[in-house]
């Protein structure tokens, strides 16, 4: 009886081809004990209709992305608006925001907006493995690590000696 490593379905909506392949390679090169499935989708409408109908345990989303194929429209971050349309679909998982225009600005909206983690384009090997494992952990662990913490204060509370 072999034991299979937990697969982790990724989804990876960004436009450009060259981007989404280094993506893929760096996530096949990745030894944290998971196999991932990588999912990709190239505009907010294309990523919209697959978060309608498939769950996943991660998200890197661009923030500069077409609304649909080949199509702009004059708001250019719709990573942030399909960042905000995200908990209505009832998404859970966490979120890595990705920017070549980065900025302090764009950074702080991105985490105010529930991501949970940014990146400046290009993305190196070992700054997205760390942000994938830290994202995982905590979605993980973020239970166990809640009720630990209401545990912890539970203990500590109450009248204090004079």
């Amino acid at each position: 009886m072999s034991v299979h490593a937990a697969t982790r379905r990724v989804l990876i909506v960004d436009d450009e081809a060259i981007v989404l392949t280094v993506l893929r390679d760096f996530f096949a090169s990745f030894r944290h004990g998971y196999a991932y499935e990588i999912t990709t989708a190239e505009s907010a409408s294309e990523a919209f209709q697959i978060l309608r109908r498939e769950q996943f345990d991660l998200i890197l989303l661009d923030v500069i992305i077409p609304a649909a194929a080949g199509r702009w429209l004059s708001e250019s971050n719709l990573g942030f608006s399909l960042l905000a349309r995200l908990r209505d679909l009832g998404v859970t998982a966490p979120v890595l925001v990705m920017t070549g225009g980065g900025s302090i600005a764009k950074e702080a909206e991105a985490l105010n907006a529930g991501a949970a983690g940014f990146m400046y384009k290009p993305v190196g090997l070992r700054e997205l493995d760390r942000a994938v494992t830290r994202a995982l952990m905590s979605a993980s662990g973020g239970i166990l690590a809640s009720i630990a913490s209401d545990m912890s204060i539970r203990r500590w509370s109450g009248p204090t000696p004079e």
